[in-house]
């Protein structure tokens, strides 16, 4: 029986974006799946006959990994290279047995937003990818880090004593000492959310050590931030000792910081 694993932790792992992998997959002939954990209030949709396209009806959606459709399999691409994680709207397969000779494929759109659902892929097709880049911001030491993640070390070490957020001193170290523009800036904090992901503590320049991950439904315009590890990615009901900022935050403390 194949195993189905995370596409985000397929990419983590080879220092790739989410984007990049599925592509891949997808142009080798893969398949992409939504998985949809156990969930204690029921899962619905709306089924629809590709040859009978005016007929509709609802129909739950079970615990388990299911197949997306060609056409949402390409928007799902689409949407991570966005940072978009949302499933709202995509049709995933699913075949249910009438009887022991017969079985039905439906295709069901999702009509509610479930921050829970995630895409995974066949653990089998993840191993047929090819080998991923040298240049690649994967955890440890898998890849040699590139030049620019060096520079990006040489600051680690400095701390802004004067600011209460992680953001606000990071502000302060690139604006005036790593000298780069505001955008690429917060891409780097975007960077290191994900490389730490809330589980690997992680250094950043201006502020300290500190664990960050990326909010799951908004990932390239909030970052959630912690002293300790933690395993949350909504931006609502936060955890105790958890917090978050966000870009518009950011934009903020750039522009006031002379």
């Amino acid at each position: 029986m194949s195993n189905y694993v995370i596409l985000e932790n397929v990419a983590d792992e080879r220092g790739e974006s989410a984007a990049k992998v599925a592509r891949t997959l997808v142009r080798l002939g893969c398949d992409l799946y939504l998985r949809f954990a156990p969930s204690r209030k029921p899962r619905s949709g709306v089924s629809f006959f590709p040859e009978h396209p005016n007929e509709q009806m609802e129909h739950n959606i079970g615990p388990g990994d299911h197949p997306l459709t060609k056409e949402s399999q390409e928007t799902v691409i689409k949407r991570l290279g966005r940072g978009d994680a949302s499933t709202l709207g995509l049709f995933v397969r699913i075949d249910t047995k009438v009887d022991s000779s017969t079985t039905a494929s439906y295709q069901i759109e999702l009509t509610e937003t479930d921050e829970s659902i995630c895409v995974v892929v066949d653990s089998e097709d993840a191993a047929k990818l090819p080998p991923p880049s040298t240049y690649q911001t994967a955890s440890g030491s898998m890849y040699p880090a590139p030049p620019e993640k060096k520079i990006f070390e040489k600051f680690e070490k400095i701390k802004i004593h004067n600011k209460t957020k992680p953001h606000s001193a990071f502000v302060v170290v690139a604006k005036t000492m790593m000298k780069i523009k505001r955008g690429e800036a917060w891409k780097k904090l975007v960077d290191l959310a994900q490389k730490s992901r809330g589980q690997t503590e992680v250094t950043l320049p201006g502020w300290g050590k500190i664990y960050l991950r990326r909010v799951r439904i908004n990932p390239e315009q909030e970052i959630l931030y912690s002293h300790e590890q933690f395993d949350y990615d909504k931006s609502e009901n936060l955890p105790d000792g958890v917090k978050i900022f966000n870009l518009t935050a950011f934009n903020t403390s750039w522009t006031d910081y002379k």
